[in-house]
């Protein structure tokens, strides 16, 4: 049987670490950092992973910038898509979904978190 103050250290280890979690961030999104912004000619030359199915068209149509993300001791790099309506600079986080390009999928950047200025 758990005592009572086992209960509790339980359910105030449980409230941390549910206040570490960010409640603007959707269950399928992940965050990250803007560390390049793609440039149209970068673009043409050489787009790899999630952007290498697109075409030129969709590709010449918006713009598209690498997110860095925390993945266990190192860092995974992600292409997104970014709307018409966000504004973005270099070191911005953002909120980007989904996640990885699984089935075709391209990430697309959802929200600013945080300006880098």
């Amino acid at each position: 049987m758990v005592s009572k103050k086992m209960f509790i250290v339980g359910l105030a280890a449980l409230a941390a670490l549910a206040g570490c979690a960010d409640p603007r961030i959707g269950p399928n999104s992940k965050t990250g950092w803007v560390t390049e912004l793609y440039t149209p000619a970068k673009l043409q030359a050489n787009h790899s992973g999630c952007l290498k199915n697109l075409s030129d068209e969709q590709l010449a149509s918006h713009q598209y910038v690498e997110i860095t993300t925390p993945h266990l001791r190192s860092y995974r790099y992600v292409s997104a898509m970014v709307p018409e309506a966000i504004k973005l600079h270099l070191h911005d986080k953002v909120e980007f979904s989904p996640p990885s390009c699984k089935d075709g999928a391209v990430p697309e950047v959802v929200q600013i978190l945080k300006h880098s200025r």
